[in-house]
């Protein structure tokens, strides 16, 4: 049986690590057209700028116009049309390029259209509106197109421009179509895990923990995870833990030891070879590269 395609964040693409990214439909329709059906591990807002047609979400019908705005999470299932004639752009984006700089791990669930809970995926724009956001994609588009000599704090602020603006926009109301107990069971598992992570990350680092609270076995949760969400649960709870350590080697004057005793790992240097494959780089290199930024 043929998987569903799970695309990643491609966060070289510009000649530095970048957690953003802008993308016209026209771009992306070779992708489309040979994997209409795939899954995704990062947000994407999608800007319906021409074209009338039915797009699916997590098997929902969103009958898609002009001044639309497709909202996904990570670990949602995009169907488009095999070739579609839509026109607009898609605004990609990982979590930590957000979270990272406003040192709130629920910043992107005070958004009502990103929250899991959201009543639809779909928002619509007023003419006014529309073309106001589009003008701050376009922006977005321009600061990327330097690569390496790009801003990331000017990007930051546009993004969270569009955001806060998109808060005015229109939901759209839609009629659920019916999904298989299976794959609703698992969203219902995959939503409450997200939701415990958040608040217990801090408490424990086992799987054990999470999957004792669904009343589900570890292995259930590291299936899910990995087919929704593109990562093992272990590796969902360790990438939060590395983001909170960020922000206290950014914000705080803790030791690397003490942050490794109040992130309750085993040991420090267990600490910072954990934080060294997820940054790339070791705690003291994080703070020294801050510290001269």
């Amino acid at each position: 049986m043929k998987s569903i395609v799970l695309y990643n964040f491609i966060n070289e693409k510009y000649g530095k690590p970048l957690l953003v990214d802008i993308v016209p439909i026209s771009e992306i329709n070779k992708y489309i057209e040979t994997e209409p059906t795939h899954r995704l591990t990062f947000y994407d807002l999608t800007f319906i700028i021409g074209g009338n047609e039915n797009v699916f979400i997590n098997q929902t019908e969103l009958k898609v116009k002009a001044g639309d705005v497709i909202c996904s999470i990570p670990g949602e299932i995009w169907s488009w049309q095999q070739q579609t004639a839509m026109q607009g752009y898609a605004l990609l984006f990982e979590e930590d390029f957000l979270i990272s700089f406003f040192n709130d791990k629920q910043f992107l669930n005070k958004f009502s259209y990103l929250r899991s809970d959201r009543t639809s995926p779909l928002i619509h724009l007023n003419k006014k509106l529309f073309k106001n956001v589009v003008t701050h994609l376009e922006q977005i588009d321009r600061e990327i197109q330097k690569g390496i000599s790009s801003s990331e704090h000017m990007l930051r602020a546009l993004v969270y421009m569009i955001l806060a603006l998109l808060e005015q926009a229109v939901v759209v109301p839609i009629e659920n179509t019916e999904m298989s107990s299976k794959e609703e069971q698992a969203n219902r598992h995959i939503k409450a895990f997200v939701k415990l992570a958040d608040e217990h990350y801090l408490r424990s680092h086992e799987v054990k923990f999470f999957a004792d609270k669904l009343f589900i076995t570890s292995n259930y949760l590291n299936r899910m995870t990995k087919k929704y969400l593109g990562s093992t649960a272990k590796s969902y709870l360790l990438k939060k833990l590395i983001q909170e350590a960020k922000n206290l080697l950014d914000y705080t004057t803790l030791s690397v030891a003490e942050i490794s005793s109040q992130l309750k790992f085993e040991t420090p240097s267990y600490f910072v070879r954990i934080f060294s494959k997820y940054a790339g780089m070791t705690p003291k290199q994080y703070r020294d590269k801050i510290s001269l930024d």
